[in-house]
């Protein structure tokens, strides 16, 4: 062998033995255990979720002129009411979720913050049976759940009858703000007669004719046309809810709206009457905080099956009022008041509307609850029929 032959095999031989040397640390037992720490460090919590399927007698309209006498209806339910509870969870948990049909129909699960079919889906859960699965919070957000019906047939009905509700993945940088949950949703029945008639005190059901030509008599705001409108007019007054709830804000506060649309057939033009909004949906690059659409801007469409994270600052003391700026909507229900208020506290929301904030419980205990666990621990991991 020559000896440059042999110079050239020294040098290889030393460039590996220094190579194996150096890279080591970035192939050893010891980083490969740090890898496996980090991402447990970023599994987050496991919670659990029970919902509970069923069908019911609501009511859907107040008494006033434009439904005399208010409007009852044979609804579907998750968990009593309409919608179901938002339910909240951080970026990294993972979601335990039972279903439980205690309804005279075969009800199912679509969360649309599932990111695969085993995840997102239930499969068809019959009468008198349960069944768990999981999901884990991916991507932060808002994303709309909904019963399927059986394997998606029927599935128009069950969404239009009222089963949906909305997921709240909370990101890890988000901002503190007061928070609220709001669903727009449009109901078709068979006893309506329209405006200023109403049903005549018959509760009605699903109108599959009313909703394949869109036609639809009422948009209910979490369940109830005008639910959060006591009155409109000022000089010619006319009144809408009586027992209208308000939503409070301090002058000046960040607030954030999670607001759902399941439709089932409509969008919603989402606008703050003297207000400006900023719309954070999906989540950014890095997927670690929501995304930005619009910063300050006026109206957003909200599609139907969607749901869209809407920030909002009022800077007055006064009355704001959220609308979907289709003007029969409005009509028909689709809005609700927001005062601005000095003496607005962090736990004053209408009745099924609070949100747990990152890090909170599931879903928000009843203000009872909350009131008497001031200074002490509020709410827990578990959420089941209300």
């Amino acid at each position: 062998m020559n000896r440059s032959l042999l110079l050239a095999s020294s040098l290889i031989a030393s460039f590996l033995l220094a190579s194996s040397i150096a890279f080591v640390p970035y192939f050893s037992a010891n980083n490969v255990v740090h890898a496996q720490e980090n991402d447990n460090q970023n599994q987050g919590e496991v919670k659990h979720v029970t919902l509970i399927a069923s069908e019911k007698q609501v009511q859907v309209a107040p008494d006033n002129a434009l439904h005399p006498g208010g409007i009852m209806y044979n609804a579907m339910v998750f968990n009593g009411t309409i919608p179901g509870p938002v339910i909240s969870i951080d970026q990294g948990d993972t979601l335990n979720i039972t279903l439980k049909n205690e309804g005279q129909t075969i009800h199912s699960l679509d969360f649309h913050a599932g990111f695969g079919p085993g995840k997102a889906l239930s499969g068809s859960v019959k009468p008198g049976e349960s069944k768990t699965w999981s999901l884990k919070g991916e991507f932060p957000g808002l994303f709309m759940y909904h019963c399927g019906a059986d394997g998606l047939n029927g599935v128009w009905e069950h969404i239009s009858n009222g089963m949906y509700g909305g997921i709240v993945v909370h990101p890890a940088n988000e901002e503190p703000a007061k928070e609220f949950y709001m669903v727009f949703s449009e109901l078709y029945n068979t006893a309506d007669k329209g405006p200023f008639v109403g049903t005549n005190g018959t509760a009605g059901s699903f109108d599959i004719g009313k909703l394949v030509s869109k036609n639809a008599d009422l948009v209910l705001t979490n369940g109830m046309a005008h639910k959060y409108v006591p009155a409109v007019g000022q000089v010619n007054k006319l009144d809408l809810n009586k027992d209208a709830e308000i939503f409070k804000v301090k002058p000046g506060e960040l607030t954030r709206w999670y607001i759902v649309n399941p439709g089932p057939n409509d969008g919603v033009s989402f606008h703050f009457i003297s207000g400006m909004i900023s719309v954070r949906d999906g989540s950014n690059t890095e997927n670690n905080g929501y995304g930005t659409q619009v910063t300050n801007d006026e109206t957003w469409w909200i599609p139907p099956g969607s749901a869209s994270v809407i920030e909002s600052t009022f800077p007055d003391p006064g009355v704001y009022v959220g609308v979907d700026h289709a003007m029969a909507d409005v009509v028909k229900g689709g809005a609700f008041a927001v005062l601005a208020v000095d003496n607005s506290t962090a736990t004053d929301h209408p009745e099924g509307t609070c949100v747990p904030a990152a890090g909170e419980g599931v879903v928000c205990a009843p203000a009872e609850e909350t009131q008497a666990a001031q200074g002490g621990e509020g709410n827990n991991n578990d959420a089941a029929k209300n």
